[in-house]
């Protein structure tokens, strides 16, 4: 220990505390809970939880996060394919069925975690069956249904029993089944051991039956869990020396330890937890008492960091941290800011994490800034467990900043270590930048200067901001373990050259709507910004892509029948180079026409309106969507049809009282016109059915439609004796609606409807009334 555990609580209590220079080494942890949904998921939506995932990865990442403890198992259930445990409820919404479509979110988060660099340790809870406030059906595959004997039922809890050796088995097979099957960095338990509740006698009978020779309950009760803890350690030992597993207990071991802490003992009832021997025993790598209290007070933060750092026994201490509490306990941020500063002052204290994701993602009070901007600024890599591997890797070798193969950018590359003297190959690479040739590996020591920390061998660095015209670099590698190779050799990365372009040629005539562009590889050049702009000047940019990879770029979404200059400027790991000489096209397609019938933003539109567009030259022909929405998308569209010569069209019989959305555009032989605009409408609320007599009818009657045959229009009268809805509607000889003539409630009376075949073939159609539960139809001909 490096201070008394008083003078620790005087100090960080009472003084102002400052940015110390941040370690290199240091796990910085994030619990992302999904019991009760409480950081995720938040729909059954497979693709909206794929998307929640990355983003709260991404923002975790950006937050300096370098490893996520995910639960998997909130309630004997499963947030990953299990032949063991069902579905969680949590994730689809009914307990043992599968995400649809498919995947697996264990799988998923753990390969995502790994893009970024980060750990991923599978959070499981031990024993509970049901959260309290449960209330949805059980899969007959849960253990509930298939083991009653084994569930405990202690006030408002369901657990397993702990003191029943199948249930031991049970449980460290599920951790040994996650262990075999996925790349987890490690497995974890909370502090969930005997319930919250407060066991009595519940367990009475399986202590009589399974005694081990022991007299006092309480003594067994902590005995069962060291069992487990045991056990889960072997068994993982036994999988992969390599995978991490720890606990995060309750943060005070017993009330009175050390002296000043006042509270429930984890040691003792309810929760029989005794971390100390598992440290003693060697019995966990990691341990990460939920410390979720303040500075000062019955429940010292400033005496419980310091008094669980002096119990380790060399394994590694995570504390918990309460984030969560800046919102629901009004903490000031400084409260969590001088803990992380108590835990680097603490030597025994390799990190900590924090509960939950939502308050990080959350930023409460500015928290999430200061670790952003000051205290997680720089990277850094989870410490490594000198206890169980202390061989480091090799080095990258042939470490190189090129012109990457089949692409048009250079980034860094280099070759797969070989295996290390104990078998153990790559996790990560770590890439450092600096201003300055390395010229002692001692520089890798500082964090100031990594740069990323990835999974995948080649990198292609940012741009720097600001500085000099050279950059050099260095990787090295991670194992399991996070121990770090020695460096690479240096790559020195210099200023790109100008591109210069290569086609279309300047000046060149009738571009297509689609335009590629392409240019010749600078040296060293990393990525590209492409302009489009409308003047020589490039003041009236239209089109602009700071983020193009490659030596050829596809131009879309300008207008037709214009001029265009276009250059290109190059960038890489040192800095940004000057942009290339400009060229000049013109494109060819149609100019976009616009729309003219049905006006925007109108009410009172016909169901069958002539909708009209403006010519424009040279265009060959139209192309009309209309979808029934405020909107067009793929799954709102009605209508989608080029080939039209013209630039009217009369429209299908459109529904009453609905939105619809419509846009135009050409075509030549050189493509399409970019759209029009769209234009809203919402349509009329009846279909043209005319009122003739009020007087009261006293039958059903559809009248033969006169004249007929006709051309192009013909009117049908029909009698209503009694109100309600009513439908008249035209069929074809093979029974195809092609016009709907009334649908909408009418009063008694008798009524008249003119139907316009001008968009109709010649031929026999049949025209059919329906009210109430009577049915008429009749024939009519076309003749054109």
């Amino acid at each position: 220990m490096k201070k008394s555990l008083l003078l620790i609580a005087v100090l960080y209590a009472f003084v102002p505390l400052f940015s110390q220079s941040n370690p290199k080494r240091e796990l910085r942890g994030a619990w992302i809970a999904t019991v009760s949904r409480i950081d995720w998921p938040s729909t059954n939506n497979t693709e909206v939880q794929k998307n929640d995932l990355i983003n709260i990865l991404d923002e975790l990442d950006e937050a300096g996060i370098n490893a996520v403890f995910f639960q998997v198992r909130p309630e004997c259930d499963a947030l990953y394919y299990s032949e063991i445990e069902p579905w969680s409820y949590w994730l689809t919404g009914s307990q043992g069925s599968a995400p649809n479509p498919y995947y697996d979110p264990l799988e998923f988060v753990t390969e995502e975690a790994h893009k970024r660099g980060m750990e991923i340790h599978a959070w499981c809870n031990p024993y509970r069956v049901k959260v309290s406030t449960s209330s949805y059906t059980f899969s007959p595959d849960h253990v509930i249904n298939q083991h009653p004997d084994w569930i405990l039922y202690v006030g408002d809890d369901t657990v397993l029993d702990p003191g029943l050796p199948e249930v031991r088995e049970y449980v460290s097979h599920v951790f040994s089944d996650i262990a075999r099957r996925y790349d987890v960095d490690g497995l974890h338990i909370d502090d969930y051991f005997y319930p919250w509740a407060g066991i009595s006698n519940e367990d009475q009978l399986t202590f009589q039956t399974y005694p081990r020779g022991f007299n006092n309950i309480s003594n067994w009760r902590r005995d069962n869990v060291n069992l487990l803890i045991e056990m889960i350690q072997d068994s993982l030992v036994a999988i992969d020396e390599n995978i991490k597993w720890g606990v995060s207990p309750f943060g005070i071991w017993k009330s009175g330890t050390p002296p000043g802490i006042i509270g429930t003992s984890a040691w003792g009832h309810p929760l029989y937890c005794d971390a100390v021997t598992w440290l003693n025993q060697e019995w966990i790598d990691y341990l990460a008492p939920q410390l979720y209290w303040e500075f000062g007070g019955p429940q010292d933060y400033g005496l419980l960091a310091p008094w669980w750092a002096s119990v380790m026994n060399g394994r590694h201490l995570y504390p918990g941290q309460a984030v969560y509490r800046i919102q629901q306990h009004n903490w000031p941020s400084t409260e969590i800011i001088n803990q992380i500063l108590l835990n680097r002052d603490t030597e025994e204290i390799k990190g900590s994490i924090f509960f939950s994701t939502q308050s990080i993602l959350g930023n409460f009070k500015g928290i999430t800034d200061s670790l952003k901007n000051n205290y997680y600024k720089t990277k850094a890599l989870v410490p490594a467990m000198e206890f169980k591997d202390n061989i480091i890797p090799n080095s990258p070798a042939n470490f190189v900043y090129e012109r990457a193969p089949g692409k048009g950018i250079a980034a860094l590359q280099w070759d797969t270590p070989a295996p290390a003297a104990d078998g153990d190959t790559s996790r990560f690479y770590v890439v450092y930048r600096s201003d300055q040739y390395f010229v002692d590996p001692s520089d890798i020591d500082d964090p100031q200067k990594i740069l990323d920390v990835i999974n995948e061998k080649g990198f292609n660095p940012p741009v720097p901001e600001q500085g000099p015209s050279s950059y050099y670099y260095v990787a090295t590698t991670l194992d399991r373990n996070y121990n770090e190779s020695e460096m690479s050799s240096v790559a020195t990365v210099n200023l790109p050259g100008v591109p210069q372009l290569a086609y279309p040629e300047d000046n060149a005539q009738n571009q297509r709507d689609t335009t590629m562009i392409g240019w010749y590889f600078p040296e060293q050049a990393g990525r590209y910004r492409v302009q489009i702009a409308q003047d020589q000047a490039f003041t009236n940019i239209v089109l602009e892509d700071n983020e193009v990879y490659d030596t050829t770029y596809a131009v879309t979404g300008i207008a037709g029948q214009e001029n265009y200059y276009w250059r290109v400027e190059s960038s890489n790991a040192a800095g940004t180079g000057s942009f290339s000489d400009a060229r000049e096209f013109s494109t060819g397609f149609p100019l976009n026409p616009a729309p003219i019938y049905p006006p925007q933003e109108t009410t009172d539109i016909e169901l069958d309106p002539l909708f009209k567009w403006s010519s424009v030259p040279g265009a060959h022909g139209y192309r009309l969507q209309i979808a029934e929405s405020l909107s067009i998308l793929p799954e709102t569209i009605i209508f989608d049809s080029l080939g039209f010569t013209d630039t009217t069209w009369l429209s299908f019989q459109l529904n009453p009282l609905a939105f619809y959305s419509w846009r135009v555009t050409a075509y030549n032989e050189y493509g399409q016109s970019i759209w029009s605009d769209i234009y809203k409408f919402m349509t009329v609320n009846q279909t043209g059915v005319e009122v003739v007599d009020e007087d009261i009818p006293k039958e059903y009657a559809l009248s033969q439609n006169y004249p007929n045959p006709f051309n192009p229009s013909t009117r049908i009268n029909f009698a209503i004796p009694k109100a309600g809805h009513v439908s008249l509607k035209v069929y074809d000889l093979l029974g195809r609606e092609v016009a709907v003539l009334a649908d909408e409630e009418l009063r008694p009376g008798n009524y008249t409807v003119e139907l316009n075949g001008s968009r109709l073939s010649s031929g026999v159609y049949f025209y059919v009334l329906r009210a109430a539960n009577k049915v008429k139809t009749n024939k009519m001909i076309l003749l054109k």
